[in-house]
This record gives structure tokens, sequence and C-alpha cells, in this order.
């Protein structure tokens, strides 16, 4: 009763999808350097995927790739950015307190310091806090742990 239950639950799309793409994952010991294109079409005729269906899921996996691998330089240099930008604040701040600490001052370099670091802690609430950023991307993270 219960495998004629299973043989006759339907699956969404999105559940196809998720459970041969895990399936592949899984059995990848049997293939572990993937399916050559022919096998890949051999396998979606199996399933009744037309072969032009395959052809344009691979153009628009590739061109997602590339869109992925844009983003990610994107990411990279903003993160450099902004880890420049706060070495460099760093090194000025530290700079200027030893010149005004040196010169018997009246401690000036505060308003540097407070004034610049207001820009530098915008800038960083800009890059932590952004859309996919390091907050958000741990914030998933740690959701997904709780529902799993």
């Amino acid at each position: 009763m219960q495998e004629t239950q299973r043989n006759q639950r339907r699956y969404h799309i999105d559940e196809v999808g998720e459970i041969f793409d895990l399936a592949a994952r899984l059995d990848e010991l049997a293939a572990p350097n993937g399916l050559s294109h022919d096998e890949l079409l051999r396998v979606a005729d199996e399933v009744g995927i037309s072969r032009a269906a395959v052809e344009r899921a691979i153009a628009e996996e590739r061109a997602e790739r590339r869109r992925m691998s844009k983003q990610t330089r994107r990411a990279v240099r903003r993160r450099m950015r902004f880890i420049r930008h706060a070495t460099i604040y760093a090194v000025v701040v530290t700079s200027l307190l030893l010149i005004d600490a040196l010169s018997g001052g009246g401690w000036w370099f505060y308003y540097v310091a407070a004034m610049w670091g207001a820009v530098l802690a915008l800038q960083g609430m800009r890059f932590f806090t952004r859309k996919s950023g390091p907050v958000e991307e741990a914030l998933m993270r740690r959701e997904l742990t709780y529902e799993s």
C-alpha cells in the first residue's frame, strides 16, 4: 500500500530538479568526471526532455556562471577597497595621533579621526549589510542550519 502511494505521488518541477541534482551528486562516485554532452542529451531523452530544451539550459547555465563570476569579481574588489580604506585610515590616524602627541597638541586629531571614521563606518555598513554581503550570508547559513 505504501509503495503504491509513493509511486503515485506527483512531484513539482522544482522538486524534480532538486532530486535529480542531489541524485547526480550522490552518484558522482560512479561517474567522477561528470557526463559528456552526448551522455547528457541521452539521459535527457530517456526522461522525455527535448534536445532543444537541454541546449537552451546549457546556454543559460553558462550565462549564469559568467554573470556569477562577474559578481564575484565585483564583490572581491569592493571588499579590497574597504580593506585598503580601513588600513589607510588606521595608518593616517595613528600618525596624526603621534604628531599631535609629540607637538604637545591640543588633541586636534580627534576631529579628523571622527569625521573620517564616520565615512569609513558608513562604507563598512554598506559593505557588510548589502544584499548578498557577509552578514546576509552568515544569517542565511544560520537559518538553514536551524531548518535542518
